[in-house]
């Protein structure tokens, strides 16, 4: 009975429930991957309709081109121009979470780009460096902005002769869904109006977003 009894242990080993922290490894083991996968896939589904490498074309994206981006958040965009910039250029992303910018640093180091700096900024100032930027952007996070005209005012001093600043965000007119939260392009042109800049020309290209292109007024930048 006793050799039966061993025979059945080693057979049924494989059998045997789980610990209560083997499920729970496995359980975040299955966690992690699901959110991986869904990651990549949101991200797959956010290219077909941002477009961001024709964005990064029609803009005149370049290799070592320095650019800030306001309001990076997690860095949907910050990695786009970061990889299309090369390790000759520069990305200051700028955000006013610590939370965002935490996770964007995570990114950025197991993404191993070491051509992107995080800068904590303030609600009227993104404190980008003096004379520094080729252009600025702005994705889907203008009409999110407490001081709009005051931001935009001080992008003035981190541009070079010539710089401009780019405001992607939905249209509520084409976007259903953005209404009532995101700003009408009258609104936008309104605000950019109060400001130091004005609109050069406005993309439409995009399914449910305008690309504002500014440029400093009486044309110095």
């Amino acid at each position: 009975m006793i050799e039966l009894k061993t025979v059945r242990s080693r057979k049924n080993f494989w059998l045997k429930p789980l610990s209560r922290k083997a499920r729970q490894y496995s359980c975040l083991c299955i966690l992690t991957a699901a959110l991986l996968m869904s990651g990549t896939l949101c991200s797959q589904d956010r290219d077909k309709t941002d477009q961001p490498e024709k964005v990064m074309d029609v803009l005149g994206v370049k290799p070592g081109m320095v650019i800030g981006e306001v309001g990076a958040g997690h860095g949907y965009f910050t990695f786009k121009l970061a990889r299309r910039v090369g390790e000759s250029g520069k990305i200051y992303a700028n955000d006013i979470s610590e939370s965002a910018l935490d996770a964007l640093k995570k990114h950025r180091d197991d993404e191993g780009l070491a051509n992107v700096e995080v800068i904590r900024g303030k609600v009227e100032d993104p404190l980008l460096p003096k004379a520094a930027l080729d252009m600025v952007f702005m994705v889907n996070a203008f009409h999110d902005l407490d001081k709009p005209v005051e931001l935009l005012d001080n992008l003035l001093p981190s541009l070079k002769p010539g710089g401009l600043v780019v405001i992607i965000d939905h249209d509520p007119e084409r976007d259903p869904q953005a209404r009532g939260h995101f700003l009408t392009r009258e609104k936008v042109l309104e605000k950019v109006r109060q400001s130091k800049f004005e609109v050069d020309r406005v993309e439409t290209f995009l399914a449910y977003q305008n690309i504002y292109v500014l440029r400093l007024k009486n044309g110095k930048a």
